[in-house]
């Protein structure tokens, strides 16, 4: 946003070098606008929704939209309330889905404020169809030394087969998880009777910078979608390595980092039409490469829409989505340079915090065993 805006300027100033007087328009006092975040799925029986303000221009500060009332309705008048759970968090720990239904969402905000999403429908799960890999070489941006590089590393590509489905909408994204354990052993040369200490490991990686969308699949063939391309490169992650650290003149520590394993974990939605374009819009957005006419944040509006203003800009969208998921593991290319992989049962890493260590003990969602 800022360097179109800065693209912008600097045109609007080559062409009127002829004025005397400079002018410098006030972004700070750009309109603050309601950003939603909602999403609601077949996997539990709650549905989560965030609020929050969009800040001006070079304003860093999270403004949480608090205090407002929630609802979600049905095609059938069913109506399900919300409460905050925390600051601009709202859940609604009751909703029972029902395939072929369609939902709402409401809003009225602290300052009497009204909202209302775009009706979107619960399709029938679409089962995600067996996941291939290929392995292959990307060349990909990564950190050496705080600096960033391009670096063309071996990996893994996954694809999926995509049908075509004639009883339902034929709109999908796909989220892609990988799940790096390893094992790090810090061993203390003195005094030399210290026991090595071991930690289990993990760090989560998500290969995709933009929203993995299908393409409508609207005639009787089927083609093969590309998911993810996972690097299978331990030195990309940053996981293992050696080093010797010496804090006392008589003391120092040596840390040993070993790999086990991948995990990686695809999910399948089935979404909406609209929520499909949205998502395109934005992947549109972040690969235009800053041209003059590109589309920028503004522009690109999702399913939500104000009653008290039908111009006003509400940013973000309510996203209704049966999902499915499938899990795969493998192991470093230095220890199995075929790629095999096997399936395992569905791991959902939607909870499991970014990275993390337990001492001595095998986390409890541990693959490796």
């Amino acid at each position: 946003m800022d360097k179109y805006l800065q693209f912008v300027l600097c045109i609007t100033s080559i062409i009127y070098t002829g004025c005397k007087q400079a002018y410098f328009p006030k972004l700070d006092e750009a309109q603050k606008m309601l950003v939603v975040d909602g999403l609601l799925t077949d996997e539990s029986n709650i549905i989560t929704v965030r609020l929050s303000n969009a800040v001006p221009f070079r304003d860093q500060a999270f403004l949480p939209e608090q205090k407002a009332i929630l609802i979600v309705s049905d095609d059938l008048g069913r109506v399900f309330d919300f409460e905050e759970t925390e600051s601009g968090v709202y859940e609604s720990k009751s909703f029972q889905y029902e395939y072929g239904r369609t939902y709402s969402l409401f809003i009225k905000t602290s300052k009497n404020k009204y909202y209302r999403s775009y009706p979107q429908t619960l399709f029938p799960k679409s089962e995600l169809d067996s996941v291939r890999d290929v392995i292959t070489t990307e060349t990909l941006q990564t950190t050496k030394n705080g600096k960033l590089i391009l670096r063309t590393l071996p990996g893994l590509e996954f694809s999926v087969l995509l049908k075509n489905s004639s009883t339902s909408s034929p709109y999908f994204r796909f989220s892609n998880t990988v799940l790096v354990e390893y094992r790090e052993k810090q061993t203390y040369d003195f005094p030399a009777d210290t026991l090595p200490e071991l930690f289990d490991c993990w760090r989560k990686y998500f290969p995709n910078q933009s929203f993995n969308l299908s393409e409508p699949v609207n005639s009787l063939s089927e083609h093969r979608h590309t998911l993810s391309f996972c690097p299978n490169d331990t030195s990309y992650f940053s996981i293992v390595y050696e080093y010797h650290h010496r804090d006392y003149p008589l003391s120092s520590i040596t840390y040993n980092r070993y790999l086990y394993q991948y995990v990686f974990t695809v999910k399948k939605y089935h979404i909406n039409k609209d929520v499909h374009q949205y998502y395109k819009d934005i992947n549109d957005q972040l690969e235009a490469n800053n041209r003059i006419f590109d589309p920028v944040s503004f522009q690109v509006r999702g399913n939500i829409t104000c009653d008290n203003d039908p111009e006003e800009p509400v940013l973000g969208i309510f996203e209704v989505a049966s999902t499915s998921i499938r899990s795969y593991t493998f192991i470093d290319f230095h220890l199995d340079p075929s790629g095999r992989f096997k399936e395992i049962e569905p791991f959902d890493m939607d909870k499991i915090p970014y990275e993390g260590k337990w001492y001595n003990h095998y986390p409890p969602f541990w693959i490796y065993q």
